[in-house]
């Protein structure tokens, strides 16, 4: 039997009434318990989405066809801890055909950036046209419909499409038959079309979640420059709170041993994690202690003091490398080097705000189709005034990668910061590595 076919014999097919239920147990959910349900969308136009939303379910629909109408219901609320995602159930209908291909969108390309296990069978560069029929571009804006961010943040929508392409697309559109991808090679202008084969779910969910696999932090010296490089890929660490302090305890003394004067912090791809490990990182840059929350939020409640200066505090130069995956906990961080004038920001704008929503008992099974609901039940701040919640965090130093940097290797972000380093440094060259 044909995996569509497969998939279709399977999925559940669900009633008019279960489906009508479950979203109105959604709305209720939405609008009884979240945080601040109408802090983004005003509660008229959530109305009226909802309205428009109900009368979609006209037929019984499975799996795919619901999700597309009930979530983005959920994104419209605003809040990137606030979303719909489908059961393990649904994966495990297609776990040996999702969608093979890493992606990136850049200069409104959709294009190759790799593959799950190893290289894609279509080269990485290319450029998708479409996918089963469906123009790449019209995909891409479908995905977005279902994607939550904080403030409705178009910078964290699009790295959050990319980053979960394979996984969003067949919560949107099921497992089909085959992936007929049609595009354009590198450098090129003329259609191709290849049937790749299907990726599996655990090497897919292997690279979605990478940064649950406690990346490692990493720093590098360029002693000629009196320069450091650190990476901190993520702040998931919960149970791993010592081995962020050994590795900052360790890092900071070097950089002051060194007599390192420019930090180069790169942040990318960071969405948050454990404010525990945050305020490490925190501790060190701070010119004077301050606190990391506005109020006390319960096991976090200290880190509303004054956060201590460490011994081996950084005094130097801070470049902080940001892009629109910067969410969460990271949103809180890179708020307060913004809010203190703690060194400067290169990239684009980020995913986040100073605040965010999130929280215990947070998941919610539907009742009929048992589609998962996570929800942000509290709000919590990083401690700064005057600052926009709806707006995200703003580089002082603007990059604009293009398709020909992808294709041509470079780092633009790091290039950047790098050449902020020489003109602050004059004699001196610097490697653009």
């Amino acid at each position: 039997m044909a995996l569509a076919s497969l998939f279709e014999s399977q999925a559940p097919l669900f009633s008019v009434e279960d489906l009508r239920h479950d979203l109105l147990q959604l709305r209720q959910i939405l609008e009884e318990e979240h945080a601040c349900p109408f802090d983004h969308t005003p509660k008229d136009e959530f109305d009226a989405l909802f309205e428009e939303r109900f009368r979609l379910i006209d037929r019984p629909m499975r799996y795919e066809g619901f999700f597309r109408i009930a979530a983005p219901l959920a994104a419209r609320i605003g809040c990137l801890h606030t979303a719909l995602w489908m059961p393990g159930r649904f994966f495990e209908l297609g776990a040996d055909n999702m969608f093979p291909l890493r992606v990136r969108l850049i200069e409104g390309r959709l294009v190759v950036a790799g593959g799950y296990g190893g290289p894609p069978e279509i080269p990485v560069g290319s450029v998708i046209l479409s996918i089963n029929g469906r123009a790449a571009d019209k995909v891409f804006d479908e995905l977005r419909a279902i994607t939550s961010a904080d403030a409705l943040n178009p910078y964290f929508i699009d790295t959050q499409v990319e980053k979960r392409f394979s996984m969003f697309y067949a919560s949107a559109f099921g497992f089909p038959e085959t992936y007929s991808v049609a595009y354009t090679l590198p450098g090129s202008k003329i259609r191709m079309t290849a049937e790749p084969r299907p990726a599996d779910l655990a090497s897919v969910r292997k690279a979605v979640f990478a940064n649950f696999d406690h990346p490692p932090l990493t720093i590098e010296f360029l002693d000629d420059i009196r320069t450091a490089i650190m990476t901190v890929k993520t702040f998931i660490y919960y149970d791993r709170v010592d081995y962020v302090r050994e590795f900052m305890d360790r890092s900071f003394r070097k950089i002051k041993d060194k007599g390192i004067e420019n930090l180069v912090l790169d942040l990318r791809g960071n969405d948050g994690g454990d404010p525990f490990c945050a305020v490490i990182l925190y501790s060190y840059l701070q010119r004077k202690p301050a606190p990391y929350f506005a109020e006390p939020y319960g096991k976090y409640a200290r880190l509303a003091e004054p956060v201590p200066l460490p011994k081996d505090h950084f005094t130097g130069n801070l470049y902080t490398l940001l892009d629109g995956r910067c969410g969460s906990t990271n949103g809180h961080f890179c708020a307060l080097l913004k809010y203190h004038g703690l060194g400067t920001f290169v990239g684009t704008p980020s995913g986040s705000t100073y605040v965010c929503n999130a929280g215990k008992n947070s998941e919610v099974s539907l009742d009929k189709t048992s589609l998962i609901l996570t929800l942000g039940r509290s709000s919590f701040a990083a401690a700064v005034e005057g600052m926009d919640k709806s707006k995200p965090i703003l580089p002082d130093h603007p990059v604009r990668e293009t398709y020909q940097d992808f294709l041509d290797g470079r780092d633009v972000f790091l290039e950047t910061a790098l050449r902020l380093i020489e003109v602050a440094q004059p004699g001196r060259t610097l490697d653009a590595r």
